[in-house]
Parts: structure tokens; sequence; C-alpha cells
């Protein structure tokens, strides 16, 4: 059975890991190790990385274990993928609004709009 790796876990001193985008001095892709690893919120670490460079206050999200970087970019075009989607529903679903139909551009929902309308009809102004 494979082991399911957690990325949420904090990184352990010497484990090998990968720069998951471009840093100064490191380019995304780029083998390192994690020299020191510090935070309890906020995981930060010291990184020696293959081209000799070493960055200190390295962030979690920028980088990703060794024996899962392969996977790890999958996941990364998926969640691009699935976000470009879900913009593109949005997107459509708003142009096919009551408030875009009647012209509200107000940001105001519509059936507050509505209940004014009544109102005043009501009140005869």
């Amino acid at each position: 059975m494979t082991k399911t790796i957690d990325r949420q876990l904090p990184l352990k001193r010497r484990q090998k890991v990968v720069a998951s985008l471009d840093l100064p001095g490191v380019p995304e892709g780029t083998e390192g190790q994690v020299k020191v690893s510090n935070g309890i919120t906020w995981y930060r670490y010291w990184v020696d990385f293959a081209n000799g460079i070493t960055l200190g206050s390295v962030s979690h999200e920028q980088l990703a274990q060794k024996n899962d970087w392969p996977q790890f970019k999958i996941d990364r075009e998926n969640d691009a993928l699935n976000a470009e989607a879900q913009v593109g529903e949005e997107a459509a679903a708003e142009t096919a609004s009551d408030g875009a139909a009647s012209g509200n551009t107000s940001g105001v929902p519509e059936h507050l709009l509505e209940r004014s309308r009544a109102a005043r009809a009501r009140l005869g102004a």
C-alpha cells in the first residue's frame, strides 16, 4: 500500500525537498535539504539547495517533499484548471442572473430592490 503524504505537516530537519516555485537564485524544481525548521503556525525553513544557494525563511508553501514532487505538480495543475472552471461558471451565472438582466449594477440584491419598488408602489410614490 502506498504511503499518503500530508502536505500540511511541517517538514523535518535533513528532509529532502524541492522548490515548488522560483525563489531568489533558485529555479522551480531545484532539489534541496532542510537545515533548520521553525514556526508554530507559519512554518519556515533554512534550505541548502543543490545549486549552492542557501535560503532562510523559506515558507512551507514554497517547498514540496522530494518524493511527492511529481504528484505535487499534477495536483497544482488540476487545482489551476478547477479554479479557471469555477471562475467561468461564476461569470456565466452572474450574466444570467436576474440582477444583470434588469440592469442592477449597484450590487444590492435584487430581492431588496424589488421590496423597495413594492413599498413605493403601495405608498403611491
